[in-house]
């Protein structure tokens, strides 16, 4: 009953604020590259596309050579339109089957069902976690992932006996330092005196435990040009804005996050959303995959666990039924 009332209400609030404009709003336009315009329906002129620009049904909508453009749609999908493109914008769908809510829980329906049987689990859940390593100095955050902040924070797992930790970052496809400190703590926060992250470049950081031997780790990632940072932050305000349910939200910015490579950004905001709904096994099944694909397998495994110990309550909210529908 929560969930159903949770998604007419994300229906209700999507229609209202579309209601105030003389078509209902088809999309809005999330990335611009290269060339690309827009002819109004209705008009014969051609203007250019930008960041932010709502498009209504009728819209044509055409590419250069290199231009691309990504609309984010009413249903929470996100229309990439590629180079040399000529594309007429379709009505956004309506019913409430193709609400946000329904196309996200649609995902998560799909990820249980494909990587997480009721077998799977009940066998991780009866063998538990193999005890951790002690003393092992694992990176946690950014690993191997894109990150929104052109100055990010640094977060790794601490080890007994440490004098300190020595962190090294370089670029990732030469074997020359770029960057190098000693902490004696994380987290911390790479310095705006230090030579300046490029967007877009791969970089590959290490940490090494001063005192003990053999406890490093290392991982890559690379920082986002600011324009996509920016366009990403607005898109999950908009999104935050036109979903008032909490875990509804986290899930869907989690996906548009993973979708875009910003995995660790993705990981944060479940983790968050855990600590209030620690019984929904939803956000720990996301956060399962998410963590498998930036190496850490045995993070995986602990919310595999909690994950199962939750099924009953996905059941009982029909998980299986609306899928079906």
């Amino acid at each position: 009953m929560r969930w159903a009332l949770a998604s007419l209400l994300i229906v209700q609030v999507l229609v209202v604020g579309w209601a105030k404009t003389p078509a209902r709003v088809a999309g809005v336009v999330t990335e611009v590259q290269g060339q690309a315009q827009i002819r109004r329906v209705g008009q014969s002129s051609w203007q250019p596309m930008r960041v932010n620009m709502s498009v209504y049904p009728g819209d044509v909508v055409r590419t250069g050579k290199k231009g691309k453009v990504v609309l984010w749609r009413p249903i929470g999908r996100a229309e990439v339109i590629g180079p040399n493109k000529t594309v007429r914008v379709s009505p956004a769908k309506n019913d409430v089957r193709d609400s946000v809510w329904r196309d996200l829980w649609q995902s998560v329906v799909s990820r249980m069902r494909k990587n997480f049987s009721e077998e799977s689990l009940a066998t991780v859940a009866a063998a538990r976690l193999l005890p951790p390593e002690p003393n092992t100095l694992t990176l946690l955050f950014p690993r191997n992932s894109r990150v929104l902040d052109q100055r990010p924070f640094f977060l790794w797992r601490e080890v007994d006996k440490a004098q300190g930790y020595r962190v090294i970052i370089g670029f990732f496809d030469q074997d020359r330092r770029v960057w190098e400190t000693t902490v004696t703590k994380p987290p911390f926060r790479y310095p705006a005196d230090a030579p300046q992250l490029k967007p877009g470049k791969t970089y590959i950081w290490q940490v090494e435990a001063i005192g003990v031997p053999n406890a490093s780790d290392s991982a890559w990632f690379a920082v986002a040009h600011p324009g996509e940072a920016n366009d990403v932050r607005f898109t999950l305000q908009q999104l935050r804005k036109a979903t008032p349910d909490n875990l509804a939200y986290s899930l869907m910015a989690a996906s548009l996050l993973e979708a875009k490579g910003f995995y660790w950004e993705a990981i944060r905001l479940l983790q968050a959303v855990t600590n209030q709904h620690p019984r929904q096994p939803e956000p720990f099944i996301v956060l399962a995959n998410l963590y498998d694909t930036v190496g850490l397998e045995g993070f995986a495994a602990e919310m595999r666990v909690r994950a199962q110990s939750g099924l009953k309550s996905v059941r009982s909210l029909g998980w299986q039924v609306a899928a079906t529908r």
